[in-house]
């Protein structure tokens, strides 16, 4: 199956999109976890916050479906 990761800030130059400058697409094998995924991607769930898939507020142990365009979002930081 694949599915889209997409993120800005920091988190998107550790994603290191390929679609679009926002975007990174993923073949996944298998019944994974967003945060296994992550882990392949080389993205540490750490710097995910939470993430949103088809329209919805999902954890990192979310199972995404074929064709999900999920957009992580980093924790907030500043002062």
């Amino acid at each position: 199956m694949v599915i889209f990761l997409r993120s800005g800030g920091k988190l998107r130059d550790k994603l290191k999109p390929d679609v679009d400058e926002y975007t990174k697409r993923v073949e996944v094998e298998g019944d994974k976890s967003l945060r296994e995924i992550l882990g392949e991607v080389g993205v540490p769930d750490s710097l995910v916050a939470f993430a949103f898939a088809n329209g919805k507020l999902e954890r990192l142990d979310y199972r995404p479906s074929d064709g999900d365009v999920i957009t992580l979002q980093p924790p907030v930081s500043g002062g």
